[in-house]
Order: C-alpha cells, then sequence, then structure tokens
C-alpha cells in the first residue's frame, strides 16, 4: 500500500510534473517535519530522519550569484523528491534539507536510512549548468533513527543535526548515523570552547619557535612560530586540539592577534638577524581589513617589520585571489615578508603564483618525502628552479634525515625547516637551540 506524502492532502497522486522544476514549499520547516512525522508514522513505526547538508554553497552564491545558489537549491530539492516516494523532503533554509524515511516492518531503521542517504549523495552529485559555470554538488548527511516510533521531531532533529556535524567534520560526502556518544563529544566541545575564550583572555595560548635554519651552513635564520595552548588542567594542547574549534567559534582572529603580540615581545629580544614566521589562515587572507591590524600590532611592538614573514597558504590564494592580492601587497609595502606556505598541495596554478607579490615559497613535507626516489628529486628541483626564476627562497618543511638535507642542498634550496634541526621550543629555551644547531649538524 502507498503510504501517503505528508505534502500531498488526502494522499492523492499529485498531477503530472511539468519540465520546470517546482518551487520549494514556503512553510516553517518545524511544522512541515511534525506534518510529515505524523502522516508517516504509524503507532510503533520505525522512521530515520536524514539531515542533508549542500557543501561549500557560499562559494556558489558567491561565484555565480545569488539567484543561481536558489535555483540550485531548486534542483536539488527536486532530485531528492524525485529519489523515492516514500520519502519526505523539507527544505531546512539555505543549504539544509531534512528527509524523513518510514521504515517497513522487518527492515532495519539504520540500514534503509544508510541505503537511501548513499542514493541521496550519488543523485545530489550530477552536474548543474549555472550560466557559465558547471558546478558538481557534493553533501554531508546526519542520520538519527527512531526503531520503536518514540521520539519526538525534537529528538529526531538534535540528533540527526549532531550526526550531520560529525559527518562534516568528516569531509565531503560522509554518512554519519547518530550514536549516544557523539552528544558527549559534543557537550566537551562545548567546554572547549568556553576554555578557549576564557583561555584567551588569561594569556594561555603560548608560542613555541621552530628554526627554519640556512643551507647548507645549518645557521639558524629565523623562527616559526607554532601556537600552543597551556591548558591548566589538560596540560600543554597541541594545534590539533583548538585550532579548528578557534575557526568555527569566530575566534581565530583572536588567537592570531594574541600569538602576533607575545612573538613580537619575543623577537625583540633576539639577536637582531633572527627573523620570526607566523601563520595566517585561509579566511583571514582574505579579509580586508586584516593586514592594517596585523600591522598596528607589529608597529606598536617595536618590531622592524622586515623581521616579520606571513606564511599564507595555497588555499587562500584560491579561494579569493584579488583580495589576497590587496593583503599581500599591503604586507610588503609595510616591510612584512610574505611566504607561500605549503607548496605542492595542489591549490594554486602558476599564474597565480606569479600574480602574488610574494617573497619566498616553503615547499610542503610530502614533496620532501619524496626526495628518496628519482622522481621525487626531479619534481623538487622543479620547485627550486621555479622560486629561483621568480626570485622566491624556497624552504623546504619536514626534513627529518640529514640525507634529505643533503639532496636539498645539492639541488639549490635555500632553506630548511624540521625535527632534524629542532623541533618547536618555548621562547625560554630558544638561546640554547639557537647555538646548538650549527654546531651539532654538519655536511
Amino acid at each position: 500500500m502507498r503510504i501517503p506524502h505528508p505534502l500531498r492532502p488526502n494522499g492523492k497522486r499529485p498531477p503530472p510534473r511539468s519540465t520546470a522544476i517546482p518551487p520549494i514549499p514556503r512553510v516553517p520547516p518545524l511544522r512541515l517535519i511534525e506534518q510529515a512525522v505524523a502522516g508517516l508514522r504509524a503507532p510503533s513505526r520505525a522512521l530515520s530522519l536524514l539531515m542533508v547538508n549542500l557543501d561549500r554553497f557560499k562559494l556558489v552564491n558567491d561565484l555565480c550569484g545569488h539567484a543561481c545558489g536558489d535555483h540550485l537549491i531548486d534542483i536539488v530539492y527536486d532530485r531528492c523528491t524525485r529519489l523515492s516516494g516514500h520519502l519526505a523532503v523539507i527544505h531546512l533554509g539555505a543549504d539544509e534539507f531534512a528527509c524523513l524515511l518510514p521504515v517497513t516492518e522487518g527492515t532495519s531503521p539504520k540500514m534503509a536510512a544508510e541505503t537511501i542517504a548513499c542514493r541521496l549523495l550519488e543523485a545530489i552529485g550530477d552536474p548543474v549548468s549555472l550560466g557559465r559555470h558547471i558546478v558538481h554538488p557534493t553533501a554531508a548527511i546526519g542520520i538519527a533513527s527512531d526503531p520503536g516510533g518514540t521520539m519526538t521531531v525534537e529528538e529526531l532533529l538534535r540528533g540527526a543535526s549532531i550526526a550531520l556535524s560529525h559527518a562534516k567534520q568528516a569531509g565531503s560526502g560522509t554518512i554519519e548515523q547518530f550514536a549516544p556518544e557523539m552528544y558527549d563529544s559534543l557537550s566537551e566541545r562545548a567546554a572547549l570552547e568556553a576554555d578557549l575564550r576564557s583561555g584567551l583572555l588569561r594569556g594561555e595560548i603560548i608560542p613555541h619557535y621552530q628554526p627554519i635554519v640556512a643551507l647548507p651552513s645549518h645557521q639558524a635564520v629565523r623562527f616559526e612560530a607554532l601556537a600552543r595552548w597551556d591548558h591548566p588542567q589538560r596540560g600543554l594542547l597541541g594545534p590539533d586540539r583548538f585550532l579548528g574549534l578557534a575557526e568555527d567559534a569566530a575566534l581565530d582572529d583572536d588567537l592570531l592577534f594574541a600569538m602576533l603580540r607575545q612573538c613580537c615581545r619575543d623577537a625583540r629580544d633576539w639577536d637582531g638577524h633572527l627573523g620570526l614566521s607566523l601563520n595566517m589562515a585561509p579566511r583571514q587572507v582574505c579579509d580586508p581589513g586584516i593586514a592594517a591590524r596585523l600591522m598596528r600590532i607589529v608597529f606598536a611592538s617595536g618590531l622592524r617589520p622586515d623581521r616579520l614573514t606571513v606564511e599564507i597558504t595555497e588555499h587562500a590564494v584560491m579561494h579569493n585571489v584579488e583580495v589576497a592580492q590587496a593583503t599581500v601587497a599591503s604586507l610588503r609595502e609595510a616591510g612584512i615578508k610574505v611566504a607561500l606556505d605549503d607548496f605542492g598541495t595542489g591549490y594554486a596554478s602558476l599564474a597565480r603564483i606569479s600574480a602574488l607579490p610574494l617573497d619566498m615559497i616553503k615547499i610542503d613535507r610530502t614533496l620532501v618525502q619524496a626526495l628518496d626516489s628519482d622522481a621525487g628529486r626531479k619534481l623538487v628541483k622543479v620547485v627550486v628552479d621555479l622560486g629561483r626564476s621568480l626570485d622566491m627562497p624556497v624552504t623546504a618543511e619536514g626534513i627529518e634525515t640529514m640525507q634529505q638535507a643533503c639532496h636539498l642542498s645539492q639541488l639549490g634550496c635555500a632553506f630548511g625547516q624540521g625535527f632534524l634541526f629542532g623541533r618547536p621550543v618555548p621562547s625560554g629555551d630558544m638561546a640554547a637551540m639557537t647555538g646548538r644547531t650549527a654546531r651539532s649538524l654538519s655536511l
């Protein structure tokens, strides 16, 4: 027997579809979900809610315009509703959809939901023509299942939303089923965010410094500042524990400025020939006002601007070339150097690199690890030669062995960084490292 669709009054079949994509029903989403649940759920009937979130939807709006973005939403909605007569699809707003799936007796709700979720990702992923652009939509899906038909709409929504957050963190095209431990993880994340907010005010985020040395002399020329969190209860936390959290909580600017202030104070006490390197997130490079705020901090600290190098990633260049160019130009006009970090990860084209007024290039550690092969050495040589032709000295990251250092030096790489020359240390331990690096390592 056909299950009545909640958006089809009396369960009657609607008129034949026209070739035009129908508009999405403009009814409050929660009411639509409640109506759908009432129509699909019989007593003790198993039910699953799938929450679908499109990836990079803001990029579509920025690239193609909001009218095209709305058109893409209509297309995705239509593809989801065509997928199955038993699936109720509700547009929650922006780039999110809720799909309700009733489960027949004897069928596992979780297995049925995952099967439909895979079909949804496949249907959504067909290319879409939006004016001059061809878009390949992708999505993440979170699932909450109610095997006994006892959960409220709010509980289903919360479970699917938590599962969706985990799916988005795992990457594009991921499907996650809600599990109770996910809520514990969410509570842990909320507590850590609260600690981070107060920790920034208390100065708990401290820089550790890793040397960047000249090749082949191994003399330190500058130090890269890497953020560490001296948490009062959890101990010293690495950036993998809090950088993503800072971005999600819009605390990444506060983190950058706090790091820069402390780094500038530390660097004033170093020998005058030693420089300082600091990373900027891709979003920050594309913020038109970020350069002015950075320069105010540097000038107020008394540190010579030419001793500071700001490292940006290829992803920032790809995201918004024009704003990135303006940010880089402003920093360099003030005397601050700019390095392209993680070169070789595949984002930026040579044309984009040559269009940016950069001072140096940093080779990604994956290229350094390939030095053991003949093909890897040839690839690194191409990058080194490219940097030389653009008057951009090359720094190799992730050097762990003397053999790698020798290969890079022979290929003409100007600078090196990695555990071979020293691990990140607090400011107070730098003096011993600076004197030890060149003495203990020689070609």
